[in-house]
């Protein structure tokens, strides 16, 4: 990470150069529409230092390094007030690991070759703002990329950042952070005004995340309403300007023919093989930003209740989070300082009928785990975040996590979600009645050397409690990776 952090202060260098010329990729086409090109390219490098497995014939593979590219090509044409957009995006990872733990190992177990290669079309989609000549009814149908927490973007620049980092693709996302991501294929519609957003929405997801053949469709039917609340100024009351919120439900509906993940017995779960999980999430979420003394604070709460099926158990759930900042804009670098608590339930008894895991739908887990060894389900996150942008080209975020579980008697999950129709997409460790798992410290760099390069380093290191201790002979784990982003 040396070396990745060196080539991040050379990029810094040339961050403060002449800014480069864009190449013009927008023209005017037939009928008053625009047309343009768009491009984005990202190479990472990932290099991985998992838990050091117990010694066994097989040798498992626990320190290697790989290499992930995503190139997207897509075009857009607009002409008020419809907007089509197609993209074509190619994948490539080279130096997959075999026999490995650790995420470079689910790439390996979705497709097993080393090399691997996947061409898909990403975005496919059609649609408007101004539906029958309504201001802000909106639709848009076809292949497309949908966040939860994210239809109704927040106009404060801190109210943004909490939206875009500590809310959005919690239960439903791209998944984008990995070489693949995942599409959605049906339609969104709903009435978007200055001061509030309602969507619904009826999806099929596609393949993807791990697996680099991502153009079927999986067996889930997954379908949604949101209302929002927009801190948009002189349309809601004052003491509203600053805040925004959501309430929403969202539907998943799982009939893929595989044995399903969690903590019964095994011999349990394979006679209810075949049949579906029917879960449905309702919540809510609020924030909000206020001038206090010579900074700024925030406040972010949310909490969700899951209802259902979980194949022949009945499915009862729930998670929180409580968190709050304080940053001084005007001061150099701009410190910020955050702190929070996110929790979720696990199951108490494998042996009763009732599945009390909280169950994370299809998220978009890194943003919230960037060591990608846990996710929320049957998690305590007790978390500080300390966010520097000395530069507005150079951002550096530190924090802390403290990891627990809520339920000794559940596993510890990691994933996130399902990636094919034979893949389940969780994996979990046995947490044998323990329920420490891991103290983690972590730096994240972003540096934006033009309007369109950007590059990105992270180092993770996690200290090893009683679960990972009870799973690993080696309880400290390291991961991190250094890319370059391309958008044009």
């Amino acid at each position: 990470m040396a070396a990745a952090m060196g080539m991040l202060l050379a990029c810094a260098a040339v961050a403060a150069a002449e800014p480069l010329e864009i190449p013009k990729l927008e023209v005017h086409g037939p009928y008053d529409s625009t047309i343009r090109l768009e491009v984005f390219n990202r190479i990472r490098g990932e290099f991985v230092d998992w838990f050091a497995p117990a010694p066994t014939a097989a040798a498992p593979n626990y320190r290697y390094d790989y290499l992930g590219n995503k190139f997207q090509l897509g075009l857009r044409v607009k002409r008020d007030p419809w907007e089509m957009f197609l993209q074509f995006q190619n994948s490539t990872l080279a130096e997959v690991p075999a026999n490995a733990v650790g995420i470079g190992s689910v790439y390996r177990a979705n497709t097993n070759r080393s090399t691997q290669n996947g061409a898909i079309l990403r975005n496919a989609w059609l649609g408007t703002t101004r539906l029958f000549g309504v201001p802000g009814l909106f639709v848009r149908g076809g292949r497309q990329l949908y966040s939860d927490g994210a239809e109704a973007p927040a106009r404060h620049p801190t109210l943004r950042w909490v939206q875009a980092n500590r809310v959005a693709q919690r239960l439903v996302g791209p998944f984008d952070f990995t070489h693949i991501g995942r599409s959605f294929d049906g339609a969104q519609a709903g009435w978007d005004r200055p001061g509030g957003n309602l969507t619904a929405f009826y999806f099929r997801p596609t393949y993807g995340g791990f697996e680099v053949d991502a153009n079927p469709e999986l067996n889930i039917n997954l379908a949604g309403l949101s209302l929002s609340l927009k801190d948009a100024e002189g349309v809601t009351s004052p003491w509203l300007e600053n805040t925004a919120g959501r309430l929403f439900w969202i539907f998943y509906g799982d009939d893929r023919d595989l044995v399903f993940l969690d903590n019964r017995a095994l011999a349990a779960r394979q006679a209810d093989r075949g049949r579906a999980a029917s879960i449905h999430t309702v919540g809510a979420n609020v924030m909000h930003v206020e001038e206090i003394g010579p900074g700024l604070a925030d406040g972010l709460a949310f909490g969700f209740g899951q209802t259902g099926e979980w194949q022949s158990l009945q499915h009862r759930a729930w998670a929180y989070g409580v968190e709050f900042g304080y940053g001084l804009p005007d001061v150099w670098a701009a410190p910020w300082l955050r702190l929070g608590i996110n929790s979720a339930s696990g199951d108490q008894d494998p042996n009763d009928n009732i599945h009390g895991t909280f169950f994370q739908l299809l998220p978009t887990p890194w943003i919230y785990a960037q060591f990608p060894f846990y996710n929320m389900m049957n998690n305590q996150d007790v978390f500080a975040q300390w966010i520097l942008d000395p530069d507005p080209r150079l951002s550096v975020r530190f924090e802390g996590h403290w990891l627990r579980l809520n339920s000794g008697n559940d596993l510890q999950y990691f994933g996130g979600g399902a990636t094919s129709n034979t893949f389940f997409g969780y994996g979990g460790l046995p947490s044998n009645g323990r329920r420490e798992v891991a103290y983690v410290a972590q730096m994240y760099v972003t540096v934006r050397a033009t309007s369109f390069l950007s590059f990105n380093a992270l180092y993770a290191h996690a200290f090893g409690q009683g679960v990972i201790a009870a799973n690993f002979d080696g309880d400290n784990g390291n991961y991190g990776f250094i890319e370059a982003a391309l958008s044009f």
